[in-house]
């Protein structure tokens, strides 16, 4: 499992890097009917659905646009739309939303989850656990929790929250079933209520546990719909509206924090002016890197691994230095390609996602009775053994090459190489073990040290393997900083300025007070 992990992270990293961006242009505009306002998006000519390529297909659609001549209403459709609550938990699903939600890693995930199943101190009830056995495939649910829960909906949101019968999940092939979904051992013991036995971490992932249980067992949202087409001389605009009619399991399980993009009251015929129409250039984007909640559902959906494996799988090839995270995302080691490369080479099956889910169904067929364990081990067995001889012979002529660093030992003056080590390349002396000197590779950034104004900053890494910066005059300048050095002194108070990462891209703050410059995106 280690092994398909490691090679799915590489064969994405190589997509990327032989990923050839497209171009394409969208047209967002902005209509007014009355006082009202409203956007809306090009979206096609003589009724059909048109793509924009290039510029000059915006340039053909936009001359065909009159600039006062107003815009029809061909069609409003209006619709009712069912939004139905997400299943309990599952090992894999809690991990995938604690880590998205609550930017949990997996491994933190589980050990809190331990934790509340093992039981806390909740004061004059003494030690109780608070949730069900967390290491399930299975969202099925006990006829008593049920009961519980609906009592607990009709008295605290009324009787039309409570589904009647709340939507059951499919077992998934392969799944063991052998307990219940990951849900609160009651009901009636709130977030609120504990929140004072509970420490921070603690209580947010009961607060995702609880409140996705509750709202599975409750009925949908419905929301109202509306599509209008907005025409000019053939030309096609399309604006997409919604507002909530009824917040049904939402009231306590938010999916989403999407605000309602509610249209004005539009008719067939009625006519709108534009106010605004802003061509923009766009390029495809590669297929994103795998974080830790994308790497174990797609193990999942290829049917490999159990609940109990996803948490040491992620850890183990992290530990050994094949993949490391970087904003959340994984990516290969030089060590990782060259480990995967020597796996697909040796042993094939291994890599092979059919063969692997394809032995995890006959272990699971042992122990429902339905094979012999020798049968199976020695037809897995047999094959591999070859395979094992046959590596042997072909790995022990591979060696990691050392690169020339193009300087000399600081200590004895021998030409220093570039060596890869557990937590990445390092120099080191070529003499060794005659002398045992080693230096880490520095990347400097190009900014002079906003403390001494001597040495430059460098970035580093912690034991963690969290980036940081710091000057290279250390131990002579004690400067260090977890965000970025911009080279640039604030205009307010005088001291140094940082670069920070946010969602819309990259904003520059200072380090000592609240001034802040646009975000560049």
């Amino acid at each position: 499992m280690q092994s398909i992990a490691l090679n799915l992270i590489i064969k994405r990293e190589k997509e990327i890097r032989e990923f050839k961006p497209e171009e394409y242009w969208t047209i967002d505009s902005q209509f007014k009917a009355g006082r009202s306002k409203f956007d809306a998006s090009f979206y096609g000519y003589k009724g059909k659905k048109m793509a924009l390529h290039n510029n000059d297909d915006v340039v053909k659609i936009m001359q065909k646009l009159e600039q006062d001549k107003p815009f029809k209403i061909t069609r409003v459709e209006r619709k009712e739309r069912k939004r139905f609550p997400a299943l309990p938990f599952t090992t894999s699903t809690m991990q995938q939303v604690a880590n998205n939600a609550l930017r949990f890693r997996t491994q933190k995930t589980m050990m809190v989850a331990q934790q509340l199943y093992e039981g806390i101190n909740i004061g004059k009830g003494g030690v109780v656990g608070l949730i069900t056995y967390m290491r399930t495939d299975s969202t099925r649910i006990s006829s008593l929790a049920k009961h519980e829960t609906a009592s607990f909906i009709h008295e605290s949101y009324g009787a039309e929250y409570a589904a009647i019968k709340p939507r059951k999940g499919k077992l998934a092939e392969g799944a063991q079933d052998a307990h219940e979904a990951i849900r609160p051992s009651s009901v009636l013991r709130t977030p609120d209520s504990l929140k004072d036995y509970l420490n921070k971490d603690q209580l947010k992932l009961y607060t995702l546990i609880w409140s996705r249980f509750v709202a599975s067992q409750m009925t949908p949202a419905i929301s109202d719909t509306m599509s209008v087409n907005i025409e000019q001389n053939e030309v096609l605009y399309r604006a997409k509206g919604s507002k909530m009619k009824f917040p049904g399991f939402t009231k306590v399980y938010a999916e989403s924090k999407k605000k309602d993009n509610e249209l004005p009251e539009l008719k067939q015929d009625d006519e709108v002016l534009m106010v605004k129409n802003q061509p923009n250039q766009h390029f495809t984007l590669p297929p994103a890197r795998y974080s830790e909640a994308t790497l174990i559902k797609t193990l999942e959906e290829n049917g490999v691994g159990r609940p109990s494996t996803y948490a040491p799988t992620l850890a183990t090839i992290q530990k050994r230095y094949y993949v490391k995270l970087v904003s959340r995302k994984f990516e290969p080691t030089e060590l990782g390609e060259i480990v995967n490369e020597m796996i697909e080479k040796c042993f094939p099956d291994i890599l092979n996602v059919d063969f692997t889910a394809q032995l995890e169904d006959h272990l699971d067929e042992i122990e429902e009775g339905k094979q012999k364990w020798v049968k199976v081990v020695d037809s897995f067995y047999q094959p591999f053994s070859k395979e094992v001889v046959a590596a042997d012979a072909k790995l022990a002529k591979v060696r990691i090459k050392d690169e020339p660093a193009g300087i000399n030992c600081d200590v004895c003056g021998a030409p220093l190489v570039i060596k890869l080590g557990r937590y990445g390349k390092f120099y080191a002396c070529s003499r060794f073990p005659d002398c045992h000197n080693t230096k880490p590779i520095i990347k400097e950034i190009g900014v002079t040290c906003p403390i001494c104004h001597k040495g430059e900053v460098v970035e580093r890494k912690s034991k963690k393997n969290r980036i940081f910066y710091g000057c290279s005059r250390y131990p002579d300048c004690d400067f260090v900083s977890w965000d970025k050095p911009v080279g640039r002194d604030c205009p307010k108070c005088n001291h140094y300025l940082i670069e920070k990462k946010t969602k819309k891209g990259k904003q520059v703050k200072c380090s000592n007070c609240d001034y802040e410059e646009e975000i560049q995106k």
